[in-house]
């Protein structure tokens, strides 16, 4: 399957809210790459959407009618309108980051990052007008954090081995 590119505008006006504008985004990111079987990538999906404030009240049967509603518009309106409404209505109300964050997590779910989704980011990145300064501070940021965690994680089972 050939990898996503991010549409350049001019598709049909969808309207979305700011939920189904961060999950399609999220969506979108699980398949940069042209791969649409890694299970690595749709966990990271799940887990960041869900703790994401906008989704603190979601049900497992609201996923899933998220879920049904995106694919409705897709089908409908095609998924280059639907992505270039998503990033639209993400730079209008403000959840640039947000939706930038969403994406990081689930292109490095699987453990690789190829060029296809680098690029992916690149244009995802100008597309929400983040500087890149900003997504460098993000990228540091957010996986940094990440580091600390597993140095943790390995330092408590090097203790544990001594006991």
């Amino acid at each position: 399957m050939p990898k996503r590119k991010l549409p350049r505008g001019g598709g049909a006006q969808v309207a979305l809210s700011p939920e189904l504008a961060i999950a399609m985004i999220g969506l979108f990111s699980a398949f940069a790459d042209g791969d649409v079987s890694s299970d690595a990538e749709a966990y990271a999906l799940g887990e960041m959407v869900s703790s994401i404030d906008l989704y603190s009240e979601y049900t497992e049967e609201d996923f899933a009618a998220l879920g049904t509603e995106i694919g409705n518009l897709i089908n409908e309106s095609g998924v280059e309108a639907v992505v270039a409404q998503a990033i639209d209505t993400i730079r209008d109300e403000g959840i640039e980051e947000a939706a930038f964050i969403v994406a990081l997590v689930v292109l490095v779910a699987d453990g690789e990052v190829p060029e296809d989704e680098q690029e992916f980011i690149d244009d995802l990145r100008q597309a929400l007008r983040i500087s890149v300064d900003r997504a460098d501070e993000i990228v540091s940021e957010l996986f940094s954090e990440e580091e600390s965690e597993e140095e943790e994680d390995e330092d408590e089972d090097d203790e544990d081995e001594e006991e």
